[in-house]
């Protein structure tokens, strides 16, 4: 790989030549760069895997993966480096994503995923997957129609349901596999609630100040944590003095002292605040972005483009929810 921003991840980072030259176009291009990197001698990979999905952002890319066990190929669209709700393809997507089996998808969470989705569906050689069917999303305080329910383990097990439902219709043959799979990952995510629960139970403050785009209004939900951010949906804005007014109010009456930020955002106004305030700065993931090494603002936090949805929580969100939300033993 000749350069790993650029990189298309598949569950095993190997894919076989015949299907890279298959995908013409973007895919096709993204490909190029991965062969004779995590490919065997004879240039052909080592996964035995015939049926492939396309995922539309790191998050769902992991469910899919944790359901599909080996007997899927999945692709993650988005590139390492580049943020999920952001990423915009290039024209003639449905066209690559047409060579494969399935498309796994999150409604409302791009205009690009919901016109594929559509088209797909009506040329009908693809089976598309909404991961949020029978979800119910929730007008919150940084936008309404909130979809950000990957972010409540809970509510992500309804999603892994969803998907293992529809591996099942593209591979019969292996239905029980998935289903069992789906169990297993919901085991390990009905325990990272667990986690996260126990965190708030031995918090003494219940109120975060993000400064980047605020993708975290599901833990309010389901944790009760107030959530606090001056730009909402505007992460590349600079805090404006009304802005910085507000934050100063709420760290003076709560006593916060952190300002957190999405690792795969810009962090201008995260510096700017914690500038303005006094405060420290800590990461969070809402698992939009996959990043090999360090985000911009912080070269002592350390990620893998590998990384799971369990990981991003483990190794990122719970430390900085244990400091900034001040947890007692």
């Amino acid at each position: 790989m000749t350069d790993s921003s650029t990189r298309i991840r598949s569950t095993t980072d190997r894919l076989t030549r015949r299907r890279a030259l298959a995908a013409g176009g973007v895919l096709a291009a993204s490909f190029a760069g991965c062969l004779g990197s995590g490919t065997d001698d004879d240039g052909s990979g080592s996964g035995d895997a015939d049926i492939t999905v396309f995922a539309t952002m790191p998050a769902v890319w992991d469910f899919v993966r944790q359901v599909a066990g080996d007997h899927i190929d999945v692709i993650d669209l988005v590139p390492v480096g580049e943020h999920g709700h952001d990423w915009d393809p290039q024209p003639g997507i449905v066209r690559e994503i047409e060579d494969g089996d399935g498309f796994v998808y999150l409604r409302d969470f791009s205009s690009w995923q919901d016109d594929a989705a559509s088209q797909l569906e009506t040329d009908g050689e693809v089976v598309v997957i909404e991961a949020s069917a029978g979800i119910e999303f929730f007008d919150s305080p940084a936008e309404d129609n909130d979809e950000h329910w990957w972010m409540d383990p809970v509510e992500c097990q309804h999603g892994v349901d969803n998907i293992a439902d529809g591996l099942a219709e593209i591979d019969p043959d292996h239905a029980d596999d998935y289903a069992a799979n789906a169990d297993a990952f919901n085991e390990e995510l009905e325990s990272l609630h667990t986690e996260f629960q126990d965190i708030v139970d031995r918090a003494t403050l219940d109120e975060l100040v993000v400064g980047t785009h605020d993708s975290f209004q599901w833990w309010h939900r389901r944790y009760g944590i107030d959530i606090h951010s001056p730009v909402g949906t505007s992460p590349d804005d600079r805090a404006s003095p009304q802005d910085v007014r507000e934050i100063e109010t709420l760290i003076d009456e709560f006593g916060i002292e952190h300002v957190l930020y999405d690792v795969g955002e810009p962090a201008v106004l995260a510096r700017d605040l914690a500038d303005e305030t006094d405060a420290e700065i800590l990461p969070l993931s809402p698992v939009e972005t996959q990043i090999d090494g360090s985000p911009e603002i912080d070269s002592s936090v350390q990620m893998d483009a590998d990384w799971g949805y369990v990981d991003h929580f483990r190794e990122l969100n719970f430390p900085s929810l244990e400091v900034a939300l001040q947890t007692t033993d």
